[in-house]
């Protein structure tokens, strides 16, 4: 194997007919480092490996110091346990470049390993892997990003970030969650990573603010005049507690011919699962004053600027009100109403049993049907039955 040493490289001249001096890099690795001095044949003693010619003294030293730089290296290579992990394109970049800590080069990326193991999830979480993907290419370059760059000062940016956006605490743990885990995914194939992520709190609130209204005050805000174009965003806002608490860019997102036989059908871009809800009368006469080209609804307005007006107005309304207050009063009228925790939880899509066959389907969307009309019935002033 040997250790490393200079040469001469009299393969090919240049124009001026001198040769390139290099350094052999020992250990069986074959490689040879460029060292920016040039040299005649008859200024070079091949077996003492020194310059002989002009300015011998300087260029020796500075040939001296380039190989004992190289020697320092590999040894410390050797050391840590890197030099045999590295391959040849990898360790010529870890010679020539003495400030980088572990290689770049045929490094996977924090990108290239959440799409990976994504692909070992299933289809529902899956959308977790993507939407955590589209996040962090809002902060930084997620197809560069190094498992080495994700220090504790990096996430505390990342997290800055995320919150000055107005995500909420439970969003950004769940963001925090994925990354850590493709952390220890990348950890256990035995790709270097930056330990700082072990400091990274990702726990989730455990006391979820409540969003449910008294039923009275949804019933003033359904009762409150509103003309002109602001009153799209009641309308929706109503639309979706008629709905069971449906997502805004799912109401916003379906299409023409949705409605199946007065349900509708349409897969929830959160988390890929499949609702089927009776659209009852109050929901359909609001469906039928915005009808849509091409989707089930037209408001003339994107998600993102839609979700800002409406939830403006919504807070002009009720101070804090915000559309995801649909769908918490619901559940909470529901439990008002003594329905069965476990069908409120079928109807707001919690529940996931591995039963699938029809009977049991046509038999969770009866109980679903049922308590919608319940709490809808309760809201309208009707006794509870």
């Amino acid at each position: 194997m040997g250790k490393s040493s200079l040469r001469l490289d009299t393969r090919r001249p240049l124009k001026d007919g001198t040769y390139p001096v290099q350094v052999k890099v020992g250990f069986g690795t074959n490689l040879y480092l460029a060292t920016g001095i040039y040299l005649a044949k008859e200024d070079w003693d091949e077996r003492l490996q020194v310059c002989t010619g002009r300015a011998a003294r300087k260029i020796n030293n500075i040939l001296a110091t380039f190989l004992l730089q190289t020697s320092n290296r590999i040894l410390d290579l050797r050391q840590s346990g890197q030099f045999d992990k590295l391959t040849g394109a990898q360790l010529r970049q870890m010679l020539t470049n003495l400030e980088l800590t572990q290689p770049t080069i045929g490094v996977p990326t924090v990108g290239a390993y959440i799409d990976r193991v994504k692909a070992l999830k299933t289809d529902n979480t899956q959308v977790s892997y993507r939407t955590t993907r589209h996040r962090l290419s809002m902060y930084c370059d997620v197809d560069a990003l190094l498992f080495s760059d994700l220090s504790y000062a990096w996430f505390e940016g990342w997290v800055k970030q995320m919150e000055d956006d107005g995500l909420k605490r439970n969003t950004v743990a769940k963001y925090l969650k994925v990354v850590k885990t493709v952390i220890k995914y990348a950890e256990d194939d035995g790709i270097q990573v930056n330990p700082g992520y072990k400091k990274v709190n990702s726990r989730a609130e455990t006391d979820t603010p409540m969003r449910n209204l008294p039923v009275e005050t949804l019933r003033r805000i359904r009762d409150t005049e509103i003309k002109g174009k602001t009153a799209w965003y009641k309308d929706a806002f109503l639309l979706s507690f008629y709905l069971i608490g449906i997502n805004m860019a799912d109401l916003l997102a379906c299409p023409k011919g949705c409605i199946v036989n007065g349900r509708l059908q349409y897969k929830r871009a959160k988390t890929g699962k499949n609702y089927s809800i009776l659209v009852q009368p109050e929901a359909q006469a609001i469906i039928d004053r915005y009808p849509g080209k091409n989707h089930l609804l037209s408001f003339g307005e994107k998600v993102k600027g839609f979700r800002q007006n409406c939830n403006a107005l919504l807070n002009s309304l009720e101070p804090g009100l915000t559309w995801y207050w649909a769908r918490y009063s619901w559940a909470n009228f529901a439990v008002d109403l003594d329905i069965p925790k476990d069908t409120i939880s079928e109807a707001l899509g919690h529940k996931h049993g591995s039963t699938v066959t029809g009977v049991y389907i046509k038999y969770s969307l009866d109980r679903v049907d049922k308590a919608n009309r319940q709490v809808l019935d309760y809201f309208a002033g009707k006794d509870k039955k």
